[in-house]
């Protein structure tokens, strides 16, 4: 039989979806990196933060107070004056404050916390299973005390450090106690301790009035369990005097987990957990986190005229919780693979409004240097006003998850399940690429990649095979895609030498050209619904989309090796092809070089550093070509306008050079992704066009009559289905139109 005309069309659509899809997420890489602040050129003088939310109206909380405690009174602001209130020096504490928990892999802790005497708060937390790379010489560090350059040592400087958890102050009455240690006095900074460590992890205050007389005693106890990532914080306020006292609790939460940008922009993220009000949220015990998922960029809030951010900025409440009656649960901070999050210690199957987080009801993001917004970031929570009994005491417990980014980890701690933490994982890279990435999605090709690892034990399999069996269950849309396509394609082409002559007949008539194309339309046969065909494979790419963010955030590809690690296995770990798809998180680094690496000029922010030869690329590079070759053979002379021509160029250009290297510095079980799919995309189109040219012969053998030999039945949507459904009431709409028009609605082809 004489050869097949080419598919022009196909041949555009095709590489135009997939390039669609990578330059898609290519800006949403490139605007996720380049949208954060940029340091000013000159910083002013450091400018203390103020000790306690000085010149701020008191809250009222939640519908529960803390465990043990007497709830919020909602009463107006306390007048309960103490002269000359203060915190009482502490003479005798030791140099170090020893830590709890341990860095040991093979212990039964998860992290180990050491401690700092700025409010009694964590000096870092280092996880014992998860490290830095995968030589394993350094643990990752979830929260790290932060201070300003220049304060040497941290202790000099009111607010020039940052200390995660630690006790900022209290308000007893109308007195504001600071309980940092921290004191001005004509100009001079001093710092003295003002707790006393009373076992490892359990630190004890009191605060005094003006005669020395004790009014409060202030202990703070870190509880950290065997096998659980969550720090349990017991604080407990006790009434050293008969009179009942209102009191107010100021804290810093966490601060923000580090980041190298690279990939994938700084992820980095602001989170929320919250109830509707309870007329809406009822028993229902699901918090809720779709509205505050807010790139770091967003906290730092509005821009100063002199170009610096305000030291404070309020997070919580906001605009949006306000006006729908939202109630806050939970805050935290993530990175790309680790998360810091402050919660109520919430007993398993408690009634919803149990899980108010009474002790945050209002959150404020602090900046350690106001002229640097990529200066360290931490939360300060403000409590709800509780009434402290006579000669009582209230407990103001809280829970702290310090761990990786993965619902297993969390959900070991029955606390930290009840509050609806896991709602800090999100597959989404957000921007112009989030409204499209279905959480639905996500969750079941999550699922569908694990069941596969249960199965073959490696990540790198199983990504192969989760693209496999994703090709497989859209196949039916591809091919009916295909088929539809290259039939119209095929039209077009054998009516492009008519089409020629119309345009140069009537080329300075439009009108009449628009007609004559019309009619020719008609008599041809051809119906525009025949481009309904690109439809479904655009359909499609919330699917590809969702498996591209599910590798890009999945926990469980960091630090795991391809293929069972055999590159690590036959190598030394001196050799620099050692690092060789040992992570599928990071770049494949066939030649590693070590170091922090360079940038490229111009579009050094998009790619982050380059400190290695990744081959894994230049094989997607490879891919691509064969794809454009295949789908792109030479056209016949004439066949191509010289438009067509440019645009087949500037699509091969953009696929085979363009999209590889925006490739270039992604993590290794991305491109693997990406290799294994446009591979799998070739040999489906070629299975495509088999059949659809064994139709044809099949057709010219046995004829359309029907009869003996007649061939098998023309291959389309099956009768009833989705895609039929869609092209007969696109077909429908268009007779309806035509014949308003007092046109004939195109005659069908047997």
């Amino acid at each position: 039989m004489p050869p097949q005309p080419k598919n022009t069309l196909l041949r555009v659509i095709v590489p135009l979806g997939a390039m669609a899809l990578g330059l898609g997420v290519a800006a949403a890489v490139y605007f996720n990196t380049t949208r954060q602040g940029q340091a000013p050129a000159t910083q002013p003088a450091p400018q203390p933060a103020p000790p306690g939310p000085t010149g701020q109206a008191g809250a009222t909380g939640g519908a529960t107070g803390p465990t043990g405690a007497a709830g919020p009174t909602g009463a107006p602001a306390p007048t309960v004056t103490i002269p000359g209130l203060r915190a009482q020096p502490v003479t005798d504490a030791p140099a170090t404050l020893d830590p709890i928990g341990s860095l040991d892999p093979n212990g039964p802790f998860m992290a180990e916390l050491r401690f700092s005497p700025i409010g009694a708060g964590l000096r870092t937390v280092g996880l014992s299973r998860h490290f830095q790379t995968i030589q394993k010489t350094d643990h990752v560090i979830t929260q790290h005390e932060v201070s300003r350059p220049g304060t040497q040592p941290p202790e000099l400087q009111p607010r020039a450090t940052l200390t995660p958890l630690a006790a900022v102050s209290i308000r007893v009455g109308t007195g504001f106690v600071d309980l940092t240690g921290f004191e001005d006095q004509n100009g001079m900074t001093t710092f003295t301790p003002v707790w006393r460590q009373l076992a490892p992890g359990a630190f004890e205050a009191t605060v005094v009035d003006g005669t020395g007389a004790p009014v409060v005693r202030i202990t703070r106890r870190y509880e950290l369990a065997p096998g659980s990532y969550v720090v349990r914080l017991r604080q407990r306020v006790e009434n050293l005097t008969p009179s009942a006292l209102p009191i107010q609790w100021y804290q810093f939460g966490t601060l923000e987990l580090d980041e190298t940008v690279g990939y994938g922009g700084d992820k980095r993220r602001i989170r929320f957990g919250y109830l509707l009000e309870p007329r809406l949220q009822g028993a229902d015990p699901t918090v809720l986190t779709k509205d505050f998922i807010w790139p770091r960029s967003d906290a730092l809030g509005p821009e100063l005229p002199d170009g610096t951010h305000p030291a404070l900025h309020e997070l919580w409440p906001n605009l949006r919780s306000t006006q729908a009656s939202y109630r806050l649960v939970w805050l935290g901070m993530t990175n790309r693979y680790f998360s810091a999050a402050l919660h109520p210690l919430v007993q398993p199957g408690a009634h919803p409004d149990g899980k108010v987080f009474t002790l945050a009801t209002t959150v404020q993001r602090l900046l350690l240097n106001p002229a640097d917004p990529q200066s360290a970031l931490a939360f300060q929570t403000r409590s709800a006003e509780f009434t402290l009994p006579a000669s009582g005491a209230l407990d103001l417990d809280a829970g702290f998850y310090p761990g990786p980014l993965s619902r297993a980890a969390i959900n070991t701690d029955p606390a930290a399940t009840a509050a609806g933490v896991d709602g800090l994982i999100v597959y989404n890279f957000g921007g112009m690429c989030g409204w499209c990435t279905f959480d639905f999605l996500t969750a079941a090709l999550l699922a569908l990649l694990r069941l596969v690892y249960t199965v073959l034990q490696d990540w790198a399999l199983s990504i192969m095979v989760l693209v496999l069996i994703v090709r497989l269950i859209l196949h039916p849309v591809t091919k009916w895609s295909q088929i539809r396509m290259q039939r119209f394609g095929k039209q077009m082409q054998g009516m492009a030498p008519k089409q020629k002559k119309i345009q140069e007949k009537y080329g300075s008539d439009p009108k009449k050209m628009r007609e004559e194309m019309a009619r020719l339309w008609r008599e041809e046969g051809v119906s525009p619904t025949g481009m309904l065909g690109c439809i479904p494979l655009f359909l499609q790419t919330p699917v590809w989309i969702a498996l591209y963010a599910t590798l890009y955030f999945a926990f469980e590809l960091r630090h795991s090796a391809a293929f069972y690690g055999v590159f690590q296995a036959i190598q030394p770990a001196s050799w620099p092809t050692w690092w060789f798809l040992g992570d599928l998180s990071e770049p494949d680094r066939f030649l590693y070089f070590g170091g922090p690496g360079f940038k490229i000029p111009f579009i050094g922010d998009l790619f982050g550093p380059i400190n290695s030869l990744n081959i894994l690329p230049l094989i997607l590079g490879v891919v691509f070509f064969i794809q454009q070759k295949y789908l792109t053979p030479p056209a016949a002379p004439g066949s191509l306008t010289p438009e067509q021509e440019q645009q087949q160029k500037m699509m091969k250009w953009m696929m085979v050079v363009m999209f590889p290297l925006l490739m270039y510095p992604a993590p290794s079980g991305l491109a693997l992704y990406f290799i294994v799919n446009s591979t799998l995309g070739i040999l489906e189109s070629r299975y495509i066009r088999a059949h659809m040219d064994k139709y044809d012969k099949q057709q010219g053998a046995g004829g359309p009559g029907g009869g003996k030999g007649a061939g098998p039945k023309k291959p389309g949507p099956k009768p009833g289905g989705f895609l039929a459904r869609l092209q007969a009431m696109a077909e429908e709409r268009q007779k309806q139109m035509m014949k308003a028009k007092g046109q004939h609605p195109p005659r069908k082809r047997v």
